[in-house]
């Protein structure tokens, strides 16, 4: 069987082989790694009923014309069984339209943009840069510090801009003034103006929804122009890396992130197996962060729902109908039970933790919270109409 193939972090499993995984940023390329390491794991402890997982994987380049390519490869090929634990900051929609008309599904590890969490084929396990970005403005909302408010993010379509609408949205319903929701172009290096932007503003709290790389050159770029003040910063989980403290500096000392899963130094079952594989499976480079966490636990929810099948039976229909058939699956890896279903949209994880640097490391600032996203409303009946959090 193969587990898994990616576009620009997609995954795959086919019959009889495994499945491919590649990423092409920072921080995502961490996904194939962790799951590769659950299935070696899985593998060494006798497959799925005795059928090893083969792993393979491939990049898409940030090119949705090399995603709907690879997404067609896939689909024709009729040893792919599935997808597993596959990233993407592009092609969500290209390649949902081939697993559709294949009937293939992906348990995607982290989606980025809008269309991976509005589409029939594809779900999450992250909870994405919007929910991410609008945790982080009701925490500081319910901390009294979100009178004003300014937002710093990607000008992208169907990623920065989604985040910045529900951002804008949450903000008027809850009567806080947005006094900036800058976007930036992906190629820009030179963050002074924009640093000038937030001082003349004098926002209450912020939050920059970048990748990890952007937001530590926009942080060089306050702490050059001593901005910081008494504004708390913050950053969506792209920025909840184990090394992303020491990476800024002392200056940034109390800065906040979002955590979209368990804080990597989490006591839990699964939160010490995941430690425990990647130590044995990965190499000790590959980072251990929320990337890396979403990877594993997709290729376990993946071969969770296979174990209860007959070997002999796994085929992309008998495999489909697997993944379709998960709900209420809990870990404590997750803030609530994750889901997959039949729907044209999926996003099961919507609610999330904070966390903040202290002497170079994150720790729990407030645990698990449900996230208000104004354009939420149908999914959340939908959990409720089809009893999606109670396991089957």
């Amino acid at each position: 069987m193969r587990p898994w193939h990616r576009r620009e972090g997609h995954g795959r499993a086919d019959q009889g082989r495994g499945g491919r995984h590649g990423v092409g940023r920072r921080g995502l390329l961490v996904l194939p790694k962790s799951a590769k390491a659950y299935f070696d794991c899985v593998n060494d402890n006798g497959g799925i009923n005795g059928r090893p997982i083969q792993f393979e994987f491939g990049d898409d380049a940030l090119d949705p014309t090399k995603t709907a390519q690879l997404a067609a490869g896939y689909a024709a090929d009729t040893d792919v069984v599935a997808l597993v634990g596959d990233a993407t900051f592009v092609g969500c929609d290209v390649a949902n339209v081939e697993y559709a008309k294949a009937g293939l599904y992906s348990i995607t590890g982290v989606g980025v943009p809008q269309a991976c969490f509005e589409s029939s084929n594809i779900a999450p396990v992250n909870a994405g840069p919007r929910t991410s970005a609008l945790h982080v403005v009701q925490y500081f909302e319910r901390q009294g510090q979100a009178d004003t408010f300014f937002a710093i993010g990607l000008n992208t379509r169907g990623n920065g801009d989604w985040v910045a609408d529900g951002i804008a949205k949450y903000a008027k319903e809850a009567g806080i003034d947005l006094v900036g929701n800058v976007l930036s172009d992906p190629a820009e290096s030179n963050f002074l103006p924009l640093v000038s932007q937030v001082k003349q503003a004098a926002p209450a709290s912020l939050v920059i929804a970048d990748p990890a790389p952007i937001t530590a050159s926009i942080l060089a770029a306050a702490e050059q122009q001593d901005a910081k003040g008494d504004i708390p910063w913050a950053c969506t989980a792209s920025c909840y890396d184990a090394q992303f403290g020491t990476q800024i500096g002392d200056y940034w000392e109390g800065f906040v992130a979002n955590s979209e899963l368990a804080l990597v130094t989490a006591d839990g079952k699964d939160s010490n197996a995941w430690r425990a594989g990647m130590d044995q499976y990965a190499a000790p480079d590959a980072p251990r962060d929320t990337f890396s966490q979403a990877g594993w636990l997709a290729a376990k929810i993946f071969v969770d729902a296979l174990l209860p099948l007959d070997a002999d039976t796994l085929d992309r229909t008998t495999v489909s109908d697997a993944l379709l058939g998960v709900k209420g699956y809990t870990s404590d890896l997750l803030c609530s039970p994750w889901y997959f279903g039949v729907a044209d949209e999926h996003h099961a994880n919507h609610a999330t933790r904070m966390a903040k640097i202290e002497n170079g490391q994150y720790v729990e600032l407030e645990g698990c919270q449900d996230v208000a996203d104004p354009d939420m409303a149908g999914i959340l009946e939908r959990e409720q109409s089809e009893g999606l959090l109670v396991a089957g």
